[in-house]
């Protein structure tokens, strides 16, 4: 198993490095928004609420095309591969193109679904509708870095990454705070650096996969060679990996909007919570790609033995990785959270939740596996998104209305629904994993 341990490092930490590095653009961007005030945190916050649902529409889509892409890379059928990211590109183009229109044209609509307070909502609107632009960007990156991790190369996205962290922080000190003769911009400045630093890490990863000839680029002739029998095969597999996302960002944004109703302070403990719990989780998301792929390539080439092997081995390495990130997490709350000028009340709520989160990692971390890795690589997309439907809209989202409703302080709300939802999770996707049925070739 020393040759799959290698794999998962070669594929697992890039990825890692590269979500650590979008969720230090985040965790920077708020902390240099909180010089402005709370307002603009939760401004910030709630435009972003609409970003994350993009991100994750388009991983949905990008997703499902990992999966028969790391399968045909398994026989290295390239032809098969330029077909599904040819329509993974067209799906992308459209499901952007729908979050542009309404982030830049009605943003006020969009924000009046989250908060009523006057304040945030004109910050928060003026920079949706800035940010709108990186959205076609932003939608390019995702695409390709997923279609290049499913033949195995991870380090191009990272690279990207590490110079948009570069320039957008280097951005948002000359344009939120006016520095070097150039205005103050506060909110706007910071939304104009994140579109310039999409844009350059866009740029950057095309350049790096055209440079090394890797087959993920595609001509004329594989949109034309997208046969109605492919499009029913690959929506079969895709509409629930998409159903599946956009379910889960639905309920998040939710339960963001619920957080909003318990007041701006509350809503700005959980956004700086957020910005933590995206770096904690950026391992654990890393781990599940790499599950997902190094089994898929495994099941492609039929080796059904071993990729079970792998699933079993992999689930044991989480549970200890997890219980690592939980106690480095919990050691370092304070010193982070010290860097933000907040009230007493606010940060004492940030901490709870994020020693809250560190209690459930690992039950997280064993249902990431489980769902996003060992299920997926076998096609059991419709199981995935039954699963996500129940746990999320059957399960967190009520009782978190729930406890509301019974004035509980939010970082009981958190536990109680987030706890109960991924406890409902473990049932259901553990029996699916341990009766095999992912355990199946799809080329």
């Amino acid at each position: 198993m020393k040759d799959i341990h290698k794999k998962i490092l070669q594929i697992a930490v890039p990825i890692t490095l590269q979500g650590l590095i979008t969720s230090t653009i985040n965790l920077v961007d708020v902390f240099m928004i909180g010089q402005i005030g709370e307002a603009a945190i939760a401004a910030v916050g709630l435009a972003n609420q609409i970003m994350m649902l993009l991100i994750i529409s388009l991983f949905g889509v990008s997703s499902a095309g990992v999966i028969f892409v790391s399968q045909f890379y398994g026989i290295k059928d390239f032809s098969s591969i330029r077909k599904v990211i040819a329509f993974c590109s067209l799906l992308a183009l459209v499901v952007t193109a729908a979050f542009f229109c309404a982030a830049f044209f009605i943003p006020d609509v969009l924000m009046q679904l989250f908060t009523t307070d006057v304040d945030v909502l004109l910050l928060a609107e003026n920079y949706l509708r800035i940010v709108a632009i990186s959205y076609f960007f932003s939608a390019s990156t995702i695409t390709l870095a997923q279609m290049l991790s499913g033949i195995g190369h991870t380090k191009e996205a990272m690279y990207a990454s590490a110079l948009a962290l570069v320039i957008n922080v280097a951005l948002n000190y000359v344009l939120i705070f006016g520095h070097f003769g150039f205005p103050q911009l506060g909110v706007a400045g910071a939304a104009i650096a994140t579109t310039c630093a999409r844009l350059v890490e866009c740029l950057l990863l095309f350049f790096l996969a055209h440079s090394r000839n890797y087959p993920v680029f595609v001509s004329l002739s594989d949109f034309k060679n997208i046969e109605q029998s492919f499009i029913y095969r690959y929506l079969k597999t895709a509409l629930p990996v998409i159903g599946s996302y956009t379910c889960w960002a639905l309920g998040t944004t939710t339960l963001m909007a619920i957080y909003a109703l318990m007041g701006t302070d509350t809503l700005v403990s959980v956004n700086i919570f957020n910005s933590l719990e995206k770096i904690a989780m950026t391992g654990i998301i890393a781990l599940s790609c790499a599950t997902g792929i190094i089994i898929g390539h495994e099941l492609g080439r039929n080796n059904i033995a071993k990729a079970v092997s792998i699933a079993k081995e992999i689930n044991i390495i989480a549970v200890i990785f997890a219980a690592v990130i939980a106690v480095i997490l919990a050691n370092f709350i304070d010193p982070i959270i010290g860097l933000y000028d907040l009230e007493s009340g606010t940060r004492v709520m940030a901490r709870k939740l994020t020693l809250f989160f560190c209690l459930l990692l690992p039950l997280i971390t064993v249902n990431s596996i489980n769902m996003m890795g060992t299920l997926k690589s076998g096609g059991e997309t419709r199981y995935i998104f039954l699963v996500d439907t129940v746990c999320m809209w059957g399960t967190s989202v009520p009782l978190a209305m729930a406890c509301v409703q019974l004035n509980f302080p939010v970082v009981y709300v958190y536990l109680i629904a987030i706890g109960g939802g991924e406890a409902v999770k473990l049932t259901l996707s553990g029996v699916r994993v341990v009766r095999l049925k992912w355990a199946k070739s799809l080329t």
